[in-house]
């Protein structure tokens, strides 16, 4: 079972909806910004960005491509 976002915490980004990763756009360590461009998910036959909604280092990325995940997933967590 793949692990949760936690809600309360800014920094744990979730899927949006279920999907495909197709893409990961950051590693552990990276330096953000907020809206930066982090996984590109493929949801019902359209492309998803989901963005950054903090500034801060990468600490853990839960995801790679090709996994399938549902809403509320874990992708990365942002210190």
């Amino acid at each position: 079972m793949h692990p949760r976002a936690q809600k309360d915490v800014l920094g744990s980004v979730g899927a949006p909806m279920p999907g495909v990763v197709l893409d990961v756009k950051v590693k552990v360590g990276d330096h953000i910004e907020r809206q930066q461009p982090l996984v590109v998910l493929s949801a019902m036959k359209m492309e998803m960005v989901v963005q950054s909604p903090v500034d801060g280092v990468v600490k853990n990325v839960a995801v790679e491509r090709g996994m399938r995940l549902e809403g509320g997933d874990l992708l990365v967590d942002i210190e």
